[in-house]
């Protein structure tokens, strides 16, 4: 056996073990597990015309290769540590995630990843996740920071960040900090809730920072269908 054949069964192994633990811890916190949408019968023969997204399939693609690696670095128990196997685990559902994506061009509904509630309010960090997000929602409450909340903050990223820089950037924080508060005085939001990439630290900061400010919560970008 060649060693693309070895990851395509080892993969399919994991693919399927992290369905089975998703589908029964979702059970047990009585939410619907991840799955197609209503028949347990579902084959390729229900594939009806549509176009291959791509995109989508390239990101699955890269993530297996990626996910691959551990195949090979961990040979030949394959045993994961708690930081390994979140990371491994994330890419995995990460290209279920995205295959999902592909097969919905098909025909084949799934459910999506966390809902988004239009009572509460959302931040985050940059303009881009604002407008793919409003695409997707238009009436969803939503504010960029487009940097930190804190200028300080800023020294964490960047310590060589000169001091002139960093009274700009307190302005233009206090600008957002406003701007949030008047947010919040307005809506009177269900709940604050920061949007983050766990990977990002500017993120991580802001999400403390509004936390401190606001008792704002987090939820990760990568639970969230875009």
């Amino acid at each position: 056996m060649n060693r693309i054949d070895d990851s395509k069964i080892l993969i399919k192994k994991s693919v399927a073990t992290i369905s089975k633990l998703d589908e029964e811890s979702s059970k047990l916190k009585n939410a619907k597990p991840h799955k197609i949408a209503e028949s347990k019968n579902v084959t390729y023969k229900d594939a009806k015309s549509g176009n291959i997204n791509v995109a989508e399939f390239k990101k699955a693609f890269y993530a297996l290769i990626e996910a691959d690696d551990y195949l090979y670095k961990k040979a030949p128990l394959h045993n994961l540590n708690d930081d390994e196997a979140k990371i491994f685990c994330k890419l995995i559902l990460q290209t279920q995630k995205h295959l999902n994506n592909v097969l919905k061009e098909f025909g084949f509904e799934f459910e999506g990843g966390a809902q988004l509630d239009e009572s509460a309010l959302y931040i985050v960090s940059n303009k881009k996740l604002l407008k793919n997000l409003k695409n997707k929602m238009p009436n969803l409450n939503i504010i960029s920071t487009e940097g930190v909340l804190e200028a300080e903050d800023m020294k964490v990223i960047n310590p060589n960040m000169p001091e002139k820089a960093l009274k700009g950037i307190e302005k233009k924080c206090g600008i957002i900090k406003e701007q949030i508060n008047k947010l919040i005085n307005k809506l009177n939001p269900s709940k604050v809730i920061v949007i983050m990439d766990e990977n990002n630290k500017a993120d991580e900061l802001i999400y403390l920072r509004a936390k401190e400010l606001y008792g704002a919560e987090k939820i990760s970008i990568d639970d969230i269908d875009l």
